[in-house]
């Protein structure tokens, strides 16, 4: 996936997995798809296909919090998938990359948030 872009396709179907596993995070990404606007063709310089999103607008719109319980609770789906064997394969590889995505959209914020100048918290 682009380094500063995000799916549309991954927010839609993390909806989906998410709806009846966790009702509230999926109201928040379904907030997300309809509130975060596709990225121009023309700003992707048409080296990307389908629809795309500005990770910091995802970022803005879900916050660092809800990304990280995103990628949580997809991987509970997928340990559980392992675990009870009630998945067929081709959808394990696509809930794996669903899950490098999201894991890739947190690597992206830990490297373009800056850190608090304000916080005086100290740690021994």
């Amino acid at each position: 996936m682009p380094t500063d872009f995000f799916s549309r396709q991954a927010l839609e179907l993390t909806f989906r997995l998410l709806r009846n596993n966790n009702p509230l995070l999926a109201h928040a990404v379904k907030q997300a798809i309809d509130t975060i606007p596709n990225v121009s063709y023309e700003d992707l310089q048409s080296a990307y296909t389908g629809e795309m999103l500005l990770n910091s607008q995802v970022l803005d719109s879900l916050k660092a919090h809800t990304i990280g319980k995103i990628v949580s609770v997809l991987t509970e789906i997928g340990e559980s998938a392992l675990r009870d064997k009630n998945l067929p394969p081709g959808h394990m590889t696509l809930l794996r990359t669903l899950i490098e995505d999201w894991v890739q959209l947190t690597e992206w914020v830990l490297q373009n948030t800056a850190a608090d100048q304000n916080d005086r918290t100290s740690y021994h």
